[in-house]
């Protein structure tokens, strides 16, 4: 059987639909259906049935699925050059939280960008990343270290504490932040009093409310941090691809950004 068809088969697993397969393998959508109808022949079944919600796996495909997925990373390590070069990557996928996007984006590009000369897709974090990276179509994403999926790798990057910034006559800011402090409040941890009256999900605008306005920022350790509010950052990616070449070099070079980004914020 085609290795190929069998890398369609799991994109496709991973996806749901043949649209999304055939973006992230960079085909055209009637080639992953022909695909997919040779695989059925060959394996006299359906693999899918199409629903509401798109395509749903047989129990032989979910039976399946894990095997091919395991023989197929087995045969990429055995045939990933030694040699690993950024300059021959096509395109590089990264979710950032809210507040490390305004801080470290533009430094993340200008250091993925020396490198390679890749698409490069910089987006903001939000709950649906996690499932983005799962089924591939995003290389690498930093946030917060929590529980999440067992598919995800999640390796600490550092460790920071809110310090509280601002004019602290004003009113007190909440910066809601997707899939971290949506329905929990942090800042009670240092004053259970304390209630938010402005409340906002954008760090570029909460930045511009601290002239008159006070809230908490993220800081690595510093004389005024509060450690009752602790947030532990990671790299997580694809546990299937925590290995490889590319997202090893990106993790690295995220690491390093986010770092200095924070140091000089």
């Amino acid at each position: 059987m085609d290795l190929n068809a069998l890398n369609v088969f799991i994109t496709l697993y991973r996806a749901g639909s043949t649209q999304r397969a055939a973006k992230q393998l960079g085909r055209s959508q009637s080639f992953v259906s022909k695909v997919l109808a040779q695989l059925r022949e060959e394996l006299s079944d359906p693999l899918f049935i199409r629903t509401a919600n798109g395509l749903q796996p047989t129990s032989y495909a979910d039976k399946i699925a894990p095997k091919i997925q395991s023989s197929i990373e087995q045969i990429n390590l055995a045939l990933e050059p030694e040699y690993f070069d950024p300059k021959n990557l096509q395109y590089i996928t990264v979710h950032l939280g809210e507040p490390l996007m305004v801080m470290m984006g533009k430094d993340l590009i200008d250091a993925i960008r020396a490198e390679t000369s890749a698409v490069i897709e910089l987006r903001q974090w939000r709950k649906t990343s996690n499932d983005g990276l799962i089924d591939g179509s995003i290389d690498i994403g930093i946030q917060t270290l929590r529980e999440r999926p067992q598919q995800l790798y999640q390796k600490k990057i550092a460790s920071g504490y809110g310090s509280l910034v601002g004019n602290k006559n004003g009113e007190f800011i909440k910066l809601i932040i997707e899939d971290l402090n949506e329905y929990v409040e942090l800042y009670r941890a240092i004053d259970v009093k304390l209630n938010p009256t402005i409340i906002v999900d954008n760090y570029s605008v909460q930045r511009q409310l601290l002239a008159d306005n006070y809230s908490y920022q993220f800081k690595l350790e510093s004389d005024d941090s509060h450690k009752a509010i602790a947030v532990d950052l990671a790299v997580i990616c694809s546990a299937a691809r925590r290995h490889e070449a590319k997202i090893s070099w990106l993790s690295e070079l995220c690491q390093k950004v986010m770092l200095q980004s924070i140091a000089n914020s």
